[in-house]
């Protein structure tokens, strides 16, 4: 089984037919960025979603900010189905998260605005 995504891969996501489920990794625009996450619960105008590697749920976002729903990712030369890379959260890469934003607090740096 393969993990959640990594860095440099590359999802093929489609548009939005309906309110996506909870469970379901969506693509979502935050004021300054694109992301990737799993939906926590929605309820028709607003979705709660979660990085898998992220220790808290993101502030409630209007449905018009999803953009869309992942399907497929691209990793190295393979093209991964959705059951094949989306096995959900880890307890290893949620501790490799909480320390990078521990190191980058310690360096000043700050996360997304």
């Amino acid at each position: 089984m393969w993990p959640s995504l990594r860095a440099g891969d590359v999802a093929e996501v489609e548009p939005l037919a309906e309110a996506p489920r909870p469970g379901e990794v969506v693509l979502a625009r935050f004021e300054s960025s694109l992301v990737l996450h799993r939906v926590r619960w929605c309820d028709g105008s607003v979705c709660a979603l979660r990085g898998d590697n992220g220790g808290l749920e993101d502030p409630p976002l209007p449905l018009f900010r999803i953009l869309g729903r992942a399907r497929r990712v691209r990793r190295g030369g393979a093209l991964l189905e959705m059951e094949r890379w989306d096995v959900g959260p880890r307890l290893v890469g949620r501790l490799r998260a909480t320390l990078k934003r521990r190191v980058a607090a310690w360096l000043g740096r700050t996360g997304r605005a």
